[in-house]
């Protein structure tokens, strides 16, 4: 039986076929206290529609700033009103949220009748997710016990295959292909988006993926001459068979799209499955103080590259198998930028069957393509999608004094073939070529190159003008550019201030993403609990750079003593400081919370994750701006966690290894205002350097340092004395 379309939700039609989720988010995300309603979302700029392509924004709060102890960055979630069991669902996207620390955007659906009191039963199932900085999607399904995935009939890397609730309410998953390297942010957002597919019946839930170039003929006139799944290859993901009836584990369920923040993932998996915990030590850090990484307009010098935290939702279209004496039946409105929809089937109604039917049912369609996504010549992308398995992740800003990018070669025929080539061959290879008119750069990793919106790299190819080669900035070329070999460290004196630079990368190593936590379910309430005031010391570590060796992050320990309302909490939250208190356990949360902590920009030697010279940190507000009655840093020696390059430290006689340190339980000098070195000091041992600790020792007061003075006096008046006597 062929599929007709019987939803379309698009444009308005999208926010009117959608409830807005305004409850306590059950996931705890660092959201704003509950997810936005409609009216705060619009009121807000979170949510619109573009009138010239009819797609539906979805996106964050990127303007403001937010503490800690906030509840959190404005979002939105959004829940169709309608449920489903079986049905063909197909979903076009131009964009998603990009590939930055602290995210966890989702499309997915779930059982949620009352609001999800029954779940896990009616299932779960994410069609899309990620968390931080992944670039590769992760499918999941979570239902109640007995649903295991079979073991064949997909094309994608199978993971766990229990799909009912375990120690970590993780289900089963599958990952993309290795061939599939634009399933999930930068790369998805760099070839325009595309599509995710679920076929959902008796027999099992199958899951497609399909880049902007690789959408199939029977998607893009769907409305029109019908999908058809059978001719779409293996799925990517398929739960149900043998061990899983689909009609047992899945029923009922709604489809949800959100932008989470931190969370049971993305904060969980903070530092551990990327490398974001050099930008804060925590999630909610990094969310609270760093708007302009979640916009699309500002540019960043970050870990990773952003391209805007944002759904651009074309339209998600559910389709239910029809008796074939059915008609299929769709308007199609006119659109200067309609999708490739045949001439003479434009404009109207249009009714493809030769049989007069029994009923009918129409639904108004409106798709286009958006202006804004990357064209080259005849509407065709940026570049191929991918060239010697390298992916195209759009267009990057690269500042002039950026180390990461090195030009390898220059022609008046350059194109994206022959830059990742000359990466590839130059060396050892690279794993990044980027493309600056007639100049390609090569990298091993981004440096400071932050995503940008891709319209914005709109210079033609000299060798092909359906590819760009950057755009923007002078003829002066990218960093460390010239028009010899391979220089790394020359530079020209009229470079300008930013490049913009189109961007390939080899992803075929990526690493799979972590599992992921399931989402649905009824929004955990704690009773509310009398509050005790208690006064605690505590140990608190955070990440600074080495003072003796700058291109290297060490962790440092702060010690102070805070008086705080103790809830009764019995674990801390996924995401603090790593703290102790007397006896070497583990913090309060709230005495976590009562340490104020600042953050600030510090320049190091190459020692950020991928090379950059300068590192957002996060660090204990009394250590940057002390007080006379604040307490001061003293030496210990003790083993870092992170461990430093073996440079060699000579003393003033050429002796390695013989660096001084102040005796244990002296006084350190007082920082000066400003944002100090805050960093063990080296101290000589029997093996070489060791790395120093500092602790916190309270500072004497007036009255002691006044009292040692007239004893000193005393005692050299004594002294005086008793010499003269003895002459006499």
């Amino acid at each position: 039986m062929a599929y007709s379309i019987t939803a379309h939700y698009a444009g308005q039609r999208l926010l009117d076929g959608f409830s807005f989720f305004t409850g306590h988010d059950p996931n705890n995300g660092f959201v704003k206290s509950v997810y936005q309603s409609k009216e705060d979302a619009l009121a807000k700029g979170l949510v619109s529609i573009n009138t010239d392509y009819n797609a539906v924004k979805l996106g964050v709060d990127s303007n403001n700033t937010y503490l800690t102890s906030d509840k959190g960055r404005p979002s939105v979630r959004l829940t169709s009103n309608d449920a489903f069991t079986h049905g063909l669902f197909i979903a076009d996207f131009y964009h998603m949220p990009a590939s930055t620390c602290g995210t966890w955007p989702a499309f997915w659906a779930f059982n949620n009748q009352d609001g999800g009191a029954s779940w896990p039963e009616g299932g779960e199932l994410e069609i899309i997710e990620g968390a931080n900085t992944a670039r590769k999607n992760l499918f999941s399904a979570h239902t109640s016990a007995g649903c295991q995935a079979p073991s064949d009939g997909f094309s994608g890397e199978q993971g766990p295959t229990d799909c009912s609730p375990g120690p970590n309410n993780i289900g089963c998953n599958y990952k993309p292909p290795a061939s599939d390297t634009t399933s999930y942010g930068n790369a998805f957002n760099a070839e325009g988006g595309g599509v995710y597919a679920l076929e959902w019946d008796s027999e099992a839930l199958k899951l497609w993926h399909f880049s902007r170039s690789t959408i199939p003929d029977n998607i893009a006139y769907a409305p029109t001459v019908g999908p058809d799944p059978s001719t779409w290859g293996p799925p990517q993901a398929i739960f149900g068979g043998s061990g899983c009836d689909p009609d047992t584990y899945f029923f009922n369920m709604s489809l949800v799209l959100n932008i989470n923040f931190c969370g049971d993932y993305a904060g969980n998996v903070w530092g551990k499955a990327d490398q974001c915990n050099q930008l804060a030590p925590t999630c909610k850090e990094f969310v609270a103080g760093n708007p302009g990484s979640f916009s699309g307009a500002r540019r960043m010098k970050r870990l990773i590259g952003h391209a805007g935290s944002y759904w651009d939702v074309g339209y998600i279209d559910v389709y239910q198998r029809r008796a074939s004496t059915d008609a299929k039946t769709a308007t199609v409105l006119p659109n200067a930028t309609a999708l490739r929809v045949p001439s003479q089937i434009s404009n109207a109604t249009v009714t493809i069957s030769s049989i007069i039917p029994t009923h009918t049912r129409t639904v108004t369609i409106t798709r286009a393509t958006p202006s804004g996504r990357p064209s080259g010549a005849e509407g065709m992308p940026a570049g191929p999608t991918t060239i010697n398995h390298h992916t195209l992740l759009g267009c990057f800003e690269t500042a002039a004094d950026d180390q990461a990018f090195s030009q390898v070669a220059s022609s008046p025929d350059m194109d994206g073939q022959d830059c990742i080539k000359a990466c590839l061959d130059y060396d050892s290879g690279f794993e990044y070529a980027g493309l600056h008119g007639n100049r390609c750069t090569c990298a091993n990793n981004l440096g400071n190159a932050t995503a940008v919106d891709n319209a914005r790299c709109a210079t033609p190819c000299p060798g092909n003008a359906r590819e760009t080669c950057g755009g923007g900035g002078n003829s002066a070329g990218p960093p460390n550019a010239t028009t010899s070999t391979f220089p790394r460290n020359s530079r020209r004196a009229t470079e300008p201030d930013a490049i913009l630079l189109t961007v390939y990368g080899d992803l075929t190593n990526e690493p799979a993403p972590p599992d992921a936590p399931a989402m649905g379910g009824l929004a955990m309430h704690v009773p509310a609990k009398s509050a005790v005031t208690t006064t605690t010391a505590v140990t608190l570590t955070y990440t600074t750079v080495c003072a003796t060796n700058p291109a290297t992050l060490v962790e440092v320990e702060y010690c102070t003593t805070v008086t705080y309302e103790d809830l009764g909490c019995t674990s801390a939250p996924s995401l603090t400081y790593p703290a102790t208190a007397p006896g070497n356990t583990a913090a309060a949360p709230s005495a976590l919370a009562a340490i104020p902590m600042t953050t600030y920009a510090q320049t190091c030697r190459a020692c950020g994750p991928h090379g950059e010279s300068t590192v957002t940190l996060t660090v204990p507000a009394a250590v940057l701006t002390p007080t006379p009655t604040e307490e001061v840093v003293t030496a210990l020696a003790v083993q870092t966690v992170i461990p430093i390059r073996n440079d060699t430290i000579t003393d003033t006689n050429g002796n390695p290894n013989s660096v001084a340190a102040p005796a244990i339980g002296t006084m350190a000098a007082r920082p000066q205002p400003g944002p100090p070195s805050l960093n063990p000091i080296p101290n000589h041992g029997s093996s070489g350097i060791e790395n120093i600790m500092p602790v916190v020792a309270s500072a004497p007061s007036g009255k002691t340092v006044a009292a040692m003075e007239w004893l000193c006096w005393g005692l050299t008046l004594w002294f005086g004395l008793f010499g003269m006597m003895l002459v006499l």
